[in-house]
């Protein structure tokens, strides 16, 4: 039943996988743009154009604006599904997310400041964003997954390779709006990104015209059917893995706030006499899910065939063991180093291992959901997936601002033992979700 996958080309997908991957690709540039710079911002002193926060209140406030940004596309999938379509959402998403980091570039502008509007500015682009992130993140998987008619062996390679693609975008927002924002100026950042979202945007609507199915808005015997989708197996067999998820997702999400302090404020970023920017160490992660995106999908679908467990338990699994193993890392490596700097190999060191990671969950979960999820709910359910990253942010964001005043090796410590807790767990009831779901 499987063996088509194996035989399957990787790059052999259908039309408008790339397209949708191309459209990602902005999205990544403008987001991890965004993530690079926001932090840095809002703890910058204002002579600089920056916001001058505590660090404490920096992290709790960058959790809640991230996590809202997961948490939204819940309700940006619902409305996809009743309403508009996830094709109408990803076009109204991208406009928000473009026009929120127009309005962050300007709270960074000399003269936002001298009229005392930096504050307004900077919150009403945290809310723009929120809401275009909220159209946009659940319905572009969506649309990714009409292409594949069910039993299409092709899907989870497509995924990954979406998945891949659109990590060339996390690669390049470091060194484009990233280096921009902490060398030129803030404003010049967020403005790149911004730039960059609309460039994705248009490309996307010249591109896009008949490769989508239209979208029809349910009618009342479908509606009805909504009730039975939720009660169907596979619906709660995604149901557990986004549970789990949401869990491993803690200790995934530290890398835009809670590390990118921390190698600001511990790392030593000199490196062959050349002061390497912050914001670069966040390119390590979509460099690693590029280079390991194709070794990762060819080794789970071997091992699918091979294994008498839940494969989408499996996943989670090993995705929450590595997770705990990069904390435990680096809380040895924090209290090994005592007072004196961090060397930056054990960051790239740490980046490996957590991305590899989440090659072994977030990917995998979205083709998992893509295969398996009723389309009634479909828009829901990839917007609770992506709801994970969304609890994840904003948990690791009040954990960090929470124990910004203790050594950094006590909140690596706690992110290792909730981790492993996790996995214990997870393992132990693998067996039991088998047997009362009945399905494989």
């Amino acid at each position: 039943m499987n063996q088509p996958a194996l035989k399957t080309k990787f790059f052999d997908q259908p039309r408008g996988v790339m397209l949708i991957a191309a459209t990602e690709f902005w999205e990544r540039f403008s987001y991890y743009g965004f993530i690079g710079l926001v932090t840095l911002f809002m703890a910058a002193d204002p002579a600089t154009g920056g916001l001058g926060m505590d660090k404490g209140f920096t992290l709790k406030l960058f959790g809640v604006a991230v996590g809202l940004m997961f948490m939204a596309p819940s309700l940006g999938g619902w409305i996809a599904d009743r309403m508009i379509g996830p094709y109408s959402a990803v076009v109204i998403g991208c406009l928000g997310l473009a026009g929120a980091n127009f309005l962050l570039s300007a709270a960074g502008t000399a003269s936002a400041h001298a009229a005392g509007l930096e504050h307004a500015l900077f919150y009403g682009g945290l809310a723009v964003m929120i809401a275009g992130a909220g159209l946009f993140k659940s319905n572009a998987s969506a649309l990714l997954g009409q292409l594949y008619t069910p039993g299409d062996g092709r899907r989870q390679n497509g995924f990954m390779l979406f998945y891949m693609g659109i990590n060339l975008g996390a690669v390049v927002a470091p060194y484009g709006a990233g280096t921009l924002g902490e060398r030129a100026g803030w404003s010049w950042g967020f403005l790149v990104a911004g730039i960059g979202m609309l460039i994705g945007l248009l490309v996307f609507l010249w591109l896009s015209r008949g490769r989508f199915p239209k979208f029809v808005k349910p009618a009342a015997a479908e509606k009805a059917g909504r009730a039975d989708a939720w009660r169907d197996p596979s619906t709660r067999l995604v149901l557990i893995m986004i549970f789990f998820a949401a869990i491993y997702m803690i200790g995934q999400q530290t890398y835009a706030g809670v590390m990118n302090l921390y190698v600001h404020d511990r790392v030593d970023k000199t490196v062959f006499g050349f002061d390497v920017p912050t914001t670069w160490f966040l390119s390590l992660n979509p460099l690693v899910v590029i280079l390991g995106g194709p070794l990762a999908s060819k080794y789970w679908s071997l091992r699918d065939q091979k294994t008498h467990r839940l494969t989408a338990i499996n996943k989670i699994l090993t995705g929450t063991i590595l997770m705990a193993l990069s904390y435990v890392l680096m809380a040895v490596v924090d209290l090994e180093a005592g007072s004196d700097p961090v060397a930056p190999i054990w960051i790239a060191v740490f980046y490996v291992i957590i991305t590899v990671a989440e090659l072994c969950v977030f990917p995998v979960g979205l083709a998992e959901i893509s295969k398996r999820a009723p389309g009634q709910i479909m828009g829901v359910l990839m917007g609770l997936w992506v709801f994970t990253m969304g609890f994840g942010s904003f948990s690791a964001g009040w954990l960090g601002g929470s124990l910004a005043d203790s050594p950094s090796w006590v909140m690596f410590a706690v992110l290792a033992c909730g981790g492993a807790i996790s996995a214990a767990v997870l393992f132990a009831l693998e067996p039991m979700i088998r047997r009362r779901l009945a399905i494989t």
